[in-house]
């Protein structure tokens, strides 16, 4: 262990964070160290199981992330603004706080970035590190100019990169970024529309505006070769996390030739695809897929490079492949 890099993993056991583990189990030349809250609980055991070190760490304790940094060559921290959206605790202290959910998660992920960011730039932990890879988004109030200001879900993670930029040079001189695109199985979490008709087939809303082809990612499998890509280079590179481009239309076609399921796909104004969602969520994502189609995923960053230009022969998986290999049973049974 003495001669390999350790490669510190924050949120080991959640999609991006198990994809970068999986990625560097067998790489070698490579020490994996897992972050968790409950390193007791299924599945920090899971990992322990394959050999791989877990340290307990909570995102509000920053002398618990510096332990847990301790001796790292390289750190992927990622954070997460739904987990505080959808926690039901949270919404009385948006409620003191005066503030919606939206924006009091935005607050809480940045915070939490913001700790982790000033773990890794401690004398301690700078002194042997030499790449911190963020997982981030763009940042949509300032790339828009204003335009779209409620895709806090972006601005969260991209407020952590300005401030790391601004406020810690140390770290900025050593941060790589991937920004991970719109994860494939959001059909999980109630975006978009489908109906099942009398005859069997489906009927799949496809929001107005679907010229253009998102970023579309299987996070829980590919993040890592995104990580791997920028731990080729020297730091300062950034990534978008992309698995393959495809609209919304080309998806479902794509799934429906799969399935072998007639689809039909009308179009239908982008308020009326999100009107399944509650508020103040639908207006976030209004936001956020009209900024996507406006000015891009990136802003039209010219800094973000695709995973082509860094590592050419990296793999990631198809649409197709997620298509054939996803578990669809909650879905037909949600018909």
């Amino acid at each position: 262990m003495s001669s390999s890099k350790l490669l510190v993993i924050v949120g080991i056991t959640g999609n991006q964070g198990s994809a970068v583990a999986n990625t560097f189990l067998n790489t070698p030349g490579w020490h994996i160290r897992g972050i968790t809250r409950d390193p007791s609980s299924a599945a920090a055991l899971a990992w322990t199981a394959k050999g791989i070190e877990l340290v307990k760490a909570t995102l509000d304790d920053i002398s618990s992330l510096e332990h847990a940094f301790s001796g790292a060559t390289a750190i992927f921290a990622v954070t997460d603004f739904w987990v505080h959206y959808y926690n039901p605790a949270n919404i009385p202290k948006a409620t003191e706080a005066g503030v919606s959910m939206n924006e009091y998660a935005r607050d809480l992920e940045t915070a939490h970035g913001m700790n982790v960011a000033l773990a890794a730039s401690s004398p301690a932990v700078s002194s042997t590190l030499t790449h911190y890879i963020f997982s981030t988004l763009s940042d949509t109030t300032g790339r828009s100019k204003g335009k779209y200001t409620s895709n806090f879900h972006f601005d969260s993670k991209a407020a952590v990169t300005l401030r790391i930029h601004k406020e810690l040079p140390g770290l900025a001189a050593k941060l790589s970024t991937v920004q991970v695109g719109m994860y494939a199985d959001n059909w999980k979490r109630g975006i978009g529309r489908t109906q099942q008709q009398s005859d069997g087939s489906l009927l799949v809303y496809i929001p107005e505006g679907d010229a253009t082809p998102i970023p579309w990612v299987v996070a829980h499998r590919d993040t890592g070769v995104f990580v791997k890509a920028l731990l080729l280079h020297e730091p300062g590179k950034h990534v978008l996390g992309c698995s393959e481009m495809t609209t919304f239309r080309e998806f479902w076609g794509l799934w429906a030739d799969i399935k072998g399921v007639k689809v039909e796909m009308p179009e239908v104004p982008l308020g009326e695809y999100l009107k399944p969602l509650p508020e103040p969520m639908r207006k976030e994502m209004y936001d956020s897929l009209s900024y996507i189609w406006e000015f891009g995923y990136t802003g039209g960053d010219p800094e973000v490079r695709l995973l082509a230009d860094l590592a050419p022969e990296a793999k990631t998986t198809s649409m197709r492949e997620y298509i054939e290999t996803e578990d669809w049973s909650s879905f037909f049974a949600s018909m």
